[in-house]
């Protein structure tokens, strides 16, 4: 039987990217509202994957979502590098097989 070629890794990873795009996406939104009355910072619910206002928290909290963000891009970052790893895994195998 063949394997396919793009196995559920692949599957994964691409997960991760969105949830990590999604999350970047609210963090931003977070900071450029930080100084607009009223606002009400949102949160990400990893497990829902949907923006919900927070019931503790009336403001937003500048440092804890700079770090959020720099979290974040450092997860993505991580997702990136391993998905072009297993495509270069997989051009070495094409190539190889020219040879």
């Amino acid at each position: 039987m063949i394997e396919p070629i793009f196995d559920s890794h692949f599957d994964r990873l691409e997960k991760a990217m969105e949830i990590a795009t999604r999350r970047q996406e609210i963090i931003t939104h977070n900071i450029a509202n930080a100084k607009t009355p009223g606002f009400e910072p949102l949160t990400f619910d990893e497990e829902l994957m949907q923006a919900i206002k927070k019931t503790d928290q009336r403001e937003v909290v500048l440092e804890e979502e700079l770090a959020a963000l720099s979290d974040n891009s450092l997860k993505y970052s991580a997702y990136v590098k391993l998905l072009s790893s297993k495509l270069n895994v997989l051009r070495t195998i094409a190539t190889q097989g020219r040879r």
